[in-house]
């Protein structure tokens, strides 16, 4: 037997520093999984978490081809356990594998999108089409005849600074006419000179349908405008104290005052871009819906959708409120001047037949 003293002598003969400080290490890194796993399950939350020694990656064999069977393996070769040492052994299997017929699957991924994408667009272009019916039945015959009277606010005083007033008519012979007025008294009166925009046209399927518009702001020759629709020959002559000037009419073009009574017929957010003119231009512009409000008018709360359009190179902005309950004719009017004039009428009466 061989004593303490002789087997230290024999540790100290055949062990040398290098391989000690391996087992060292060895150890060291043994603790440090184990310690490592306590506190992966502390901070996930997980009361049992696999050691990572535990962990391994299984990739499924590709499905069997039918057709043509897996060839038997080669007798001299001895298969490993599943494992990952199987891995390179069914890479190999399958490479060696005849592939499968491949010109069915592209055809249907080709077809099959296409065909529900015609689906689709004939559901939309259906339900577009019921929407439009829906809209027909349920929307109530417009007015014939509305008078509607405001008072005029400039940059948000209580106090009214005129008064404005909108006549709506449409004659037997299906003709309308539109005149829009507005009147300051005290310091509006000389600041804002009475303004007369005129519109006469016919009432067609679509609704109004302008043949003469005219804006005069008081007797000044250069705030005088006028705009001749010849719906036959599509052309759209403006004339201003510089002369006249033509171009080609777009279908269901409009002017400023007949634009705020098309609603009747075609109700808000159903077509939201537009040609316009004013008399001095023409131009193609997009409102944008701002959302639906409630408005004290006197004592009668009316509720009201409101969109607004305003032009990329100024700041002057235009916003309409439109009653729901009166057909969405305009109950407020909000217009802001380039020169950041704010100006607003807000209907006081309302008298529809």
């Amino acid at each position: 037997m061989i004593s303490n003293h002789g087997l230290l002598k024999w540790i100290k003969a055949r062990v040398t520093w290098q391989l000690g400080l391996g087992l060292l290490l060895s150890l060291m890194l043994h603790l440090c999984v184990l310690s490592q796993s306590g506190w992966i399950s502390l901070f996930s939350g997980e009361d049992d978490v696999p050691s990572v020694l535990q962990a391994r990656l299984v990739i499924p064999p590709p499905p069997p081809v039918a057709s043509t069977p897996a060839p038997p393996p080669a007798p001299a070769v001895k298969k490993a356990s599943p494992g990952p040492d199987a891995l390179p052994d069914t890479a190999v299997d399958v490479a060696q594998q005849p592939l499968p017929a491949l010109p069915e699957a592209p055809v249907s991924d080709t077809v099959q999108p296409e065909t529900e994408t015609e689906m689709q667009a004939e559901d939309e272009t259906r339900v577009a089409e019921l929407e439009q019916a829906v809209d027909a039945a349920e929307q109530p015959a417009p007015y014939q005849q509305v008078s509607t009277h405001y008072e005029v606010f400039v940059n948000g005083e209580t106090s009214a600074a005129g008064t404005a007033s909108i006549e709506y008519a449409v004659t037997p012979d299906q003709q309308y006419t539109l005149a829009w007025t507005v009147e300051g008294r005290g310091l509006l009166k000389l600041l804002y000179p009475k303004l007369v925009q005129e519109s006469r046209g016919a009432v067609g399927p679509r609704g109004l349908k302008p043949a003469y518009y005219r804006y005069a702001f008081g007797s000044r020759a250069d705030k005088s405008y006028e705009a001749s629709f010849d719906w036959e020959t599509r052309l759209l002559t403006l004339k201003t104290g510089k002369g006249e000037q033509s171009h080609d009419l777009p279908a269901n073009t409009l002017d400023i005052l007949s634009f705020m009574y098309q609603f009747m017929f075609v109700p808000p957010l159903q077509e939201m871009h537009v040609a316009l003119t004013n008399g001095k231009r023409l131009g193609e512009y997009d409102y944008a819906f701002e959302g639906e409000e409630s408005l004290q008018l006197g004592e009668q709360t009316v509720q009201t959708l409101h969109i607004a359009h305003s032009r990329g190179d100024t700041d002057e902005k235009i916003e309409l409120w439109l009653a729901s309950e009166y057909r969405y004719v305009p109950v407020k009017i909000r217009k802001v001047e380039k020169n950041g004039m704010v100006i607003e009428q807000v209907a006081t009466q309302i008298q529809a037949r």
